[in-house]
Formats: C-alpha cells, structure tokens, sequence
C-alpha cells in the first residue's frame, strides 16, 4: 500500500473513531436534578405520569384561577417561556408549562408515539391530571401545531387559542433553518450517525439557533445551554429524530375550518422558519382570529419579545372574560408556584437558595 492510501486508511479511521466518541460519549439523558442550579424558576417545577410517560411541568399561580397552557415548540422546553410564565400568573393566571413527551426533562421512550395526535393526547391527559377541564392554549412553534390538534380532537377543553408562530403543515420542512436538520434527522441511518456529530458541536448548535432569532443579541451561552441539554443525550436526539420523522401536519390546516373557538395568531415579522405569510394564511382560514405581527422579531417571540408577547396574551384573555361575562382574573394572586396535586412530585424543596450541591429530592423517581 503506498503513502496515499495509508494516509487515507488512516484518515478514514480517526473520522470513524471521531464519529464513535461523539456517539459513545453523550449521556443517556439530561436530570432536573443535575440542572437544578442552571433553570429558571426550579422551584415551580414538578413531575407527574400520564398514559405512562412521566412529564415535567411548571405550574404558577392560583390553581382556582382561569388556566393557560403553555406548550413549547419543536426541540424547545418549558425554559421558552421563562419570560412570560411569571408575569401571566402575576395578573391572575393559572400558568402551566410542560416539557412535551420527548423533550426537555420529560420522559423519552422509544415507543414511536410521536405524531402530533400523540403529543395532543398527553397534554389531554396533563389537563385531566391536573383536574383542569378548560384552558386557554398557548403553543409556539410545533407547540401551535399542538393546540391546534387539541382544539380539532377535543374542542370542549380548549376555550381559547394563541398561536404564536405556529406549524399547521409540513411547510416548516422546507424552510431554513429547521429544513436544515429535518431533512438529515428525517432521513433513516443518516440521522442516526450526523445527528450526534451535529448536536455535540457549539459552533453547529449556535448557528441552527441563531436562524431562530432576528436580534442575534438573544443567542446567549445559558439560551444555547438549554436548547441543548437535552439535545446532546442519547434519548433526547432519538426523540428529536422520531419527532421530525412523524411530522405530518397537512391534516392541520384541512381541518382549520372546524375550528370555532376566539383565537390571536401573532407572528415574529422576520420568522424565516415560518414565515409571516403562513401566519396571514392561517388568519384567512380560521372564522374568529385576528392577527398581530411584532416588528424586528423572528420565530420566538415569548424569548426575543416577551413583554410585547406577554401584553398581547393579556389583552386577548381580558377581552375573552369581557365578552363572555367571565369575572377577570384576581392579580392579587400574585406568580408563586401552585402546589403540586397528590401523587405528583414537587421540586420546590429541593430547588437550591444558590448554586451550592445539593442531594436529589428523596422521590426523583418516577411516580403514579
């Protein structure tokens, strides 16, 4: 064999064995307990199983106050909403913000039970955990596609719609920057073996999430930190992937016409994932929604824009209760976090005053 050929032979092997560290190394998944000193708000978080997957979810506000559902988009957590969640509890809201099946510190089996039926079915079964029978459903991104779901499969529980941004087909895949991992996540083996390489890399992480933002000033170390804790575990790239695998979202917008209840579309100006003109396209199909477009503002709004966002919801919730004859929210019921159900598991207690070590709360387990 001449130099060429040993010097290729040599190459090719230290790329493999780069591929099989990178693949080897990541951890099985990310812990809330591992994390706890990082995250926002620790100490509103809890656990709960529903239909045999065990959720995790933020919870603020009085638990006999008017609900909001908060359901993240695709690859996201609870953490997109840190901005927004304390100030809706504070004007009288019962917040809820839960990490979907697959992501954040949720559970992320191997059970193929990803479409976006499923995902509907589990914030249902949250809901019904909770013992909540109407909310108010905020969702961006995938988390639109979400609510949307829920309002066309079980229209008695959702009183209410914000889309922020939201996925209602499989445009999404073809749009910069989500087309730019979808079509490697979606594409069997190829996936398996880019997507870790892709994932364990700052420089890659950061510019999938900088095509997320218009003002590149909100692309921060802890922002790129949460996105992808958990997109850099074992179980939380095979969750990513399965998702993307099971994007079919069509039947969404053919379906838009049966959908009856009040509804704000609001959009980032400069979304480039989906695009304001697919926000125009869902005001035209759905009978009661108005739409409002923030300026200078990309795919995330509650993180890039969260005061104008957070007004926008209240305003809408307000003028819901105003017409409906509902009494308003009690602001004087201030943001702290609710008390967790029986059975669930609060993590305030173990929520730390700093950053010191502390011990994994005695049922960090899951639970019934």
């Amino acid at each position: 064999m001449n130099t060429k050929r040993w010097v290729a032979a040599l190459g090719g092997a230290a790329l493999a064995g780069g591929v099989a560290w990178q693949y080897l190394k990541r951890p099985r998944d990310a812990r809330w307990i591992d994390c706890v000193g990082e995250l926002p708000q620790p100490e509103a978080s809890r656990f709960t199983v529903v239909d045999g997957a065990r959720l995790h979810y933020q919870d603020f506000g009085d638990p006999d106050a008017p609900t909001l559902l908060l359901l993240h988009g695709y690859c996201s957590s609870h953490y997109t909403w840190k901005d927004v969640a304390e100030p809706l509890a504070a004007a009288g809201y019962r917040v809820i913000a839960p990490d979907l099946k697959g992501f954040g510190f949720s559970e992320k089996p191997a059970d193929r039970r990803y479409h976006v039926q499923d995902h509907a079915q589990l914030v249902i079964g949250l809901l019904d955990r909770l013992g909540i029978e109407t909310a108010t459903f905020v969702g961006n991104s995938f988390g639109g596609a979400v609510s949307l779901a829920c309002a066309l499969m079980w229209s008695l529980r959702v009183s209410g719609l914000i889309l922020i941004d939201a996925a209602y087909n499989d445009a999404p895949l073809q749009q910069y920057p989500f087309s730019l991992y979808a079509q490697i996540a979606r594409t069997w083996l190829v996936g398996e073996i880019t997507v870790p390489l892709l994932m364990s890399s700052r420089r890659t992480s950061e510019t999938l999430l900088r095509g997320f933002f218009h003002d590149q000033r909100a692309v921060t170390p802890e922002r790129i930190a949460a996105y992808f804790r958990a997109l850099r575990t074992v179980e939380g790239q095979r969750a990513a992937m399965t998702t993307a695998r099971q994007w079919d979202l069509n039947w969404i917008e053919q379906e838009l016409d049966g959908i009856a209840v009040p509804t704000l579309i609001i959009w980032g100006e400069y979304d480039r994932a989906i695009p304001v003109a697919l926000g125009a396209r869902l005001l035209a199909r759905l009978p009661h929604a108005e739409f409002v477009v923030i300026p200078n503002c990309g795919h995330i709004p509650e993180e890039e824009r969260p005061e104008e966002t957070t007004a926008l919801i209240l305003d809408f919730c307000r003028r819901q209760s105003a017409r409906s004859g509902a009494a308003l929210p009690d602001a004087a019921a201030n943001g702290a976090p609710a008390s967790a159900p029986p059975g669930d598991v609060a993590l305030a207690e173990a929520a730390p005053p700093s950053s010191s070590p502390i011990s994994a709360p005695a049922d960090d387990a899951p639970s019934a």
